[in-house]
């Protein structure tokens, strides 16, 4: 008797809708964006939130803005990218982070984060780069 095979493949199609709130002509719906962008825009939107920040989720969030008011040395970086994974890890099961480098750039008083991951049942490496820096 053949044996068969129990192994799917399925892929998801991320959505979130755009923050620009414009309207679709045709379906005069809300336009969407889809698959990698969605995840970048939530991602952004994660390391950009403070602890507290939203409603009803007052975990939700990161203290990346504490440590950017540190003084620049290695140490305030470790620190950074330790913040940075465990958000990731914590609050966003789609990412699978490949490699994060975060480089201080003392002159400019900002740090350039790069995030390579990848989406999850997905191989194809995506970038993300953000700059943090320090606001009054």
């Amino acid at each position: 008797m053949p044996e068969l095979s129990t192994t799917f493949s399925t892929t998801r199609e991320y959505k979130d809708l755009s923050l620009t709130f414009a309207k679709n002509p045709i379906t005069n719906d809300v336009v969407a964006v889809t698959g990698a962008d969605a995840v970048k825009r939530s991602l952004r939107l994660l390391l950009s939130l403070n602890v507290g920040e939203t409603p009803f989720f007052p975990e939700y969030g990161t203290r990346l803005r504490q440590l950017l008011f540190e003084p620049i040395d290695p140490i305030t970086t470790v620190m950074l990218r330790q913040e940075i994974v465990a958000t990731i890890v914590a609050f966003e099961p789609r990412v699978t982070i490949r490699q994060l480098s975060v480089i201080p750039s003392a002159d400019e008083h900002t740090y350039a984060v790069n995030l390579f991951f990848s989406l999850v049942n997905q191989t194809q490496p995506l970038t993300l780069t953000l700059y943090l820096s320090r606001l009054r």
